[in-house]
């Protein structure tokens, strides 16, 4: 979930958990501000019948004889007999009728109380329905809460546009990192912010992308200068060790066979200098991409190097080459891309197993796949084993041992990026592995 999404349904909940309890407090508020009213009006009820009384003492008689004041209100007037104290008021709420005609009862707010006339105390209740004030009450609360509603809604809105507005600098920078690749490839700046904190972000990660990017390029560096500088040394280690076999028959087995394993080794790691410096260079794109490669003549021309290999391992080929395909590109490198998958394919296949390359130039896939007979691919190397070094344990080549350099998948990395192909390999079902370069 978006960070800003995460704010506001954060700030939404809040907001809930907010109405919810001002709903209650509200609603006890409005309850007992209306109830205070009506005390009031039950109060200024009484004073107008003291007066009225007092005034006019034989008015009591007609008061009790009407026995209202409204339709809403009515009032009793007894002999006093003691069950209020003079001078007092008490305030109830109670279901009852106002005569013995009506079929239910209904709820009044009642206020017993004491009146003196001519000297005598009378016992005077006074009752007012409680439905009309419970009605003015809930109107009170629902106006006021659909208000609070309204508040909250529009919050919310002005919120998620804040919001928008404040992290658009931020999820710039987001986007911006998830287009990176290649440190060495990018080029830009994260901008200055007026946010102090994407400010301070911006600021770390500009840091970081120029240390990362010397970095990269210091490493390329080396590895391109020490590819370089050992190729000599392992050329002249080579020669040495051919004239000495040169002269077998004056040198002992023991001898012999040290000479030839210094000569195998000069040989494995002139190979592997000569791929970190092919991917040397081709990382820091020292090569033009302006020819028009024809992917299926390149194939060609891998399976005639490689003839004698699949040849010697009784390898069937299948070719389903279903049109021509042609990319701009480097030649030299998109051929070494290939014989490197066709040669893993080989080298992985067992004596006797079949491989198939499909090449697909159609108007939506531009495909390039090899599907080999193999063990497949490790579950350790799911998701690297296009990285530098990653070799499968186990997976033997023709000579019963495994002396690759781990280079080769990683060189197809490389000349994919550079030419912006897409690359994968998966496990195929049963056995066997597949490689699949997009054009």
């Amino acid at each position: 979930m978006k960070l800003n999404n995460k704010i506001l349904l954060s700030n939404l909940v809040l907001s809930v958990v907010i109405f919810v309890l001002t709903s209650i407090g509200m609603y006890y508020l409005v309850n007992d501000t209306v109830y205070d009213e009506l005390d009031n009006h039950l109060l200024q009820h009484k004073i107008d019948i003291i007066n009225q009384v007092q005034g006019d003492p034989a008015s009591l008689k007609e008061i009790r004889k009407l026995g209202g004041l409204g339709s809403y209100e009515w009032v009793e007037i007894n002999p006093y007999d003691g069950t209020v104290e003079p001078n007092t008021n008490s305030f109830a709420t109670i279901d009852t009728v106002r005569s013995p005609d009506e079929a239910s009862s209904e709820s009044y707010r009642r206020l017993a109380t004491t009146i003196s006339v001519n000297d005598q105390y009378y016992n005077l209740n006074i009752y007012e329905e409680v439905a009309a004030w419970q009605n003015i009450s809930m109107t009170i609360l629902l106006s006021v809460l659909a208000g609070l509603l309204i508040w909250i809604l529009l919050l919310y809105l002005l919120n998620q546009m804040v919001f928008d507005r404040i992290l658009t600098p931020f999820y710039d920078t987001v986007d911006t990192l998830e287009t990176i690749s290649d440190p060495t490839d990018f080029d830009e700046r994260f901008p200055d912010s007026s946010t102090d904190e994407i400010d301070v972000l911006n600021r770390a990660l500009n840091t970081m992308m120029n240390e990362i990017r010397s970095s990269f390029e210091d490493q390329k560096k080396f590895i391109q200068n020490a590819s370089h500088e050992l190729l000599t040394p392992l050329s002249i280690i080579r020669q040495k060790a051919e004239k000495i076999l040169s002269r077998s028959d004056q040198l002992d087995r023991q001898t012999l066979r040290s000479a030839n394993e210094i000569q195998e080794t000069a040989v494995r790691l002139s190979r592997l200098s000569n791929a970190l410096l092919l991917i040397s260079r081709v990382e820091n794109k020292q090569y033009e991409l302006d020819e028009q490669v024809d992917i299926a003549g390149v194939t060609e021309k891998v399976l005639e190097e490689l003839n004698d290999f699949i040849t010697l391992k009784n390898i069937s080929l299948e070719k389903e080459f279903s049109e021509e395909l042609s990319v701009q590109g480097n030649q030299e490198l998109i051929h070494s891309a290939i014989y490197n998958i066709v040669q893993n394919a080989v080298k992985f296949s067992p004596e006797g197993a079949s491989i198939t390359i499909t090449l697909n130039g159609g108007a939506e896939n531009h495909e390039f796949k090899v599907i080999d007979e193999g063990p497949g691919i490790p579950e350790a190397l799911n998701g690297s084993l296009f990285d530098r070094f990653k070799k499968g344990n186990g997976r033997s080549n023709e000579l019963g041992k495994n002396n690759g350099t781990g280079l080769g998948l990683s060189l197809v990395k490389s000349i994919c990026k550079l030419h912006g192909f897409g690359y994968r390999a998966e496990n195929k079902e049963g056995a066997g592995a597949e490689i699949t370069l997009r054009f």
